[in-house]
């Protein structure tokens, strides 16, 4: 659970039937092209690709528990460096979304991500770990690294904060590692059916470290033990460290802030209104725009005040979809935006 798979355990042996041995990906000049691109801090670097095609044309037979024929779809794999652009930190794969062949492959999920470019600077014998990767399906079925997470629509866009995690290991044969600690563990996990781009910026914040130490002696009660950057030390039974924990220490909010799910808890929410304007059908010449919280989420019942381009000063609550009240057209676009600490 700690280590990243081999790609090597995920090879079976099954038969392909339904179009004859041509087996091989043939993508056709025109196909549509998805685009991942990473955004790299110049301490990682990105790891090789594996790429996965499925074919509903070349079944893979197998046989289930009581001897009976089980088909499913084929799969084919395939491996992908990323390439720099120019000078700049950014680095890309375009992946023919159509892999063709006689198997009428498409292309059905990616398994990539970013890894220390030198473990050894935390030690002569230090390897790396875990964390930093990024599973992306494109189809209705799961990757090796089984379903998603997370569904969205359109392209994808990925912005994650990580930090530097030294663990050392001394049940079995020694080993220190240096991991990347983030949200969601080793891998983020998305379906993005609809994506054409994919975009991946893992913000490394090297400045804290997190160390942890498993235990020497195997027996009830014995934990690894983490001590964060604030020097306090956690023994609580779990194998990784907890990311709120690190998101609080660096920037001083409460853990509540950094998810989603508990963000309504969040004693210092970060609204933002969005510079789009959208026109009023049934108000010619007036226009609303929209509060969101720092996750995108409209905010309704949120108070605010607004300047507009003419000087003109609008103060009231968003209503249920997060949208202001009709606003004329003269206010467009704005002067000032602020939201008052007091909720309607």
């Amino acid at each position: 659970m700690f280590y990243r798979t081999p790609y090597v355990l995920f090879a079976v042996f099954f038969s392909l039937s339904g179009c004859g041995q041509d087996y091989s990906l043939a993508p056709p000049a025109d196909s549509e092209k998805i685009t991942v691109t990473v955004k790299l801090p110049k301490e990682l670097k990105t790891e090789t690709m594996w790429v996965m095609y499925r074919s509903a044309t070349c079944k893979r037979i197998s046989q289930g528990a009581s001897g009976q024929r089980v088909e499913r779809d084929g799969h084919h794999s395939v491996y992908k460096e990323f390439q720099r652009q120019g000078q700049s930190d950014l680095y890309q794969i375009e992946l023919p979304k159509d892999g063709g062949g006689a198997c009428k492959w498409h292309l059905a999920n990616v398994t990539f991500g970013v890894v220390y470019a030198d473990p050894t600077q935390f030690g002569e014998n230090v390897t790396y770990g875990a964390g930093g990767g990024v599973v992306v399906i494109f189809d209705h079925n799961n990757s090796p690294q089984g379903g998603a997470d997370i569904k969205v629509d359109g392209d994808l866009e990925i912005k994650k904060d990580y930090y530097p995690w030294i663990d050392e290991e001394f049940l079995g044969p020694y080993k220190k590692t240096v991991n990347l600690a983030g949200e969601g563990g080793i891998y983020l996990s998305y379906q993005a059916l609809e994506a054409r781009k994919v975009y991946f910026e893992p913000v490394l914040h090297p400045g804290f470290v997190i160390y942890s130490s498993g235990p020497r002696v195997k027996k009830k009660g014995s934990y690894t033990s983490f001590t964060y950057p604030d020097g306090s030390v956690v023994a609580d039974g779990k194998w990784h460290p907890n990311f709120l924990k690190l998101q609080t220490i660096r920037t001083g909010r409460a853990a509540d802030c950094f998810s989603l799910w508990r963000y309504a808890n969040c004693p210092d929410r970060r609204p933002d209104l969005l510079p789009d304007w959208l026109p009023e059908p049934e108000k010619p010449g007036y226009g609303r725009y929209v509060i969101v919280d720092e996750w995108g989420n409209e905010l309704p019942a949120y108070s605010y005040r607004l300047v507009g381009q003419d000087g003109q000063i609008f103060r009231d609550k968003s209503d249920t979809n997060g949208r202001t009240e009709p606003l004329p057209v003269s206010a467009h676009p704005l002067r000032k935006v602020e939201f008052p600490v007091e909720r309607w």
